[in-house]
């Protein structure tokens, strides 16, 4: 244990020792309180008494961009201004200079393809609950390197489970804030029970959502059934996924179910920015077999959507 005092250059020093592992893939870096963008990740850093640091007082999305475009720029952000406005957020940006911002910030990256973390915060200026202590509202945006799952997945499919953690109150589960320790205890338990996903029931034990992805299934006549908004986040690829499956000819339902209804279903799938449209291979000890065509389908014309589409949004 060390207590020595820090100067400014053990500070600097101290930084970009610990910039190593999956911290190198961090490739560009705005920060409204920095002003300005950083490709040192090193600089990547937040004030501890940011808001969204001790409280989760933040909303944030993730964004995904494919050899010079953004996919679904204008949808996230739509989502994270109606985040940013339900808990009260005070000079929030234009969406023009939000699109500039992260157009640059990406072309400062130098990735052909990686993902966009955007985060509005409350911001510095005190460590209490009182949202009106702070400087004001703060604008940070990451741009990574993207980690998709294994290429086998999407030819076997996924293991997934039911979790045991609560699902979210509707207000919290629908407005994409920070506050994710319940998202986090779910990716916990998914890991520690050999599951690559679990998905949430709601307090009537209808399906709810995973901790970063919806989950949808392809019912026994080959409907897409993704579950009620209610209670759980509208997501911008289940979103799209169910326009797409509509322009593919698949029919398309958005209701709650039960996980019984599951072990009559076709098939199964997760849905996400970082993964796209994802075969489910097991819900519980519940086997679905082979991959339904329903599924394959939607793969397909949703990859064609995320590279070609009319919500692939080129760079500035």
């Amino acid at each position: 244990m060390d207590f020595k005092r820090i100067d400014d250059r053990a500070f600097v020093e101290a930084l970009r020792a610990k910039a190593i592992g999956p911290r190198a893939d961090y490739k560009a870096f705005y920060s409204s309180f920095l002003g300005g963008i950083t490709t040192e990740p090193h600089h990547m850093v937040v004030p501890i008494d940011d808001h969204m640091v001790h409280r989760g007082d933040a909303v944030f999305e993730a964004i995904k961009f494919h050899d010079g475009g953004i996919f679904a720029l204008d949808r996230h952000l739509e989502r994270l201004e109606k985040s940013a406005q339900t808990v009260g957020f005070s000079g929030l940006w234009s969406r023009p200079q939000m699109v500039a911002m992260i157009s640059e910030t990406v072309r400062v990256s130098e990735l052909r393809h990686g993902l966009i973390r955007l985060f509005v915060a409350r911001g510095p200026g005190g460590f209490t609950t009182n949202p009106y202590e702070t400087i004001g509202t703060q604008v940070y945006c990451a741009v990574t390197k993207l980690a998709p799952p294994p290429a086998e997945k999407y030819v076997s499919g996924v293991r997934v489970g039911q979790s045991a953690i609560a699902v979210k109150e509707g207000f919290f589960a629908r407005t994409k804030t920070c506050n994710y320790l319940p998202n986090v205890l779910m990716k916990k338990e998914a890991v520690d029970r050999g599951f690559d996903f679990v998905v949430s029931v709601d307090e009537d034990g209808f399906i709810a959502e995973s901790s970063t992805e919806n989950f949808a299934m392809i019912d026994a006549d080959g409907v897409l059934v993704v579950p009620a908004f209610e209670r759980i986040l509208r997501g911008v690829t289940a979103i799209r996924a169910m326009e797409v499956a509509k322009m593919a000819g698949l029919k398309v339902e958005n209701r709650r179910f039960l996980p019984t209804e599951l072990q009559r279903a076709k098939g199964a799938l997760m849905l996400g920015t970082t993964i796209d449209v994802l075969p489910v291979k097991s819900f519980e000890a519940h086997e679905f077999g082979v991959i339904p065509d329903e599924c394959r389908t939607l793969m397909r014309t949703f990859d064609e959507d995320l590279r070609s589409g009319p919500l692939n949004l080129p760079l500035l």
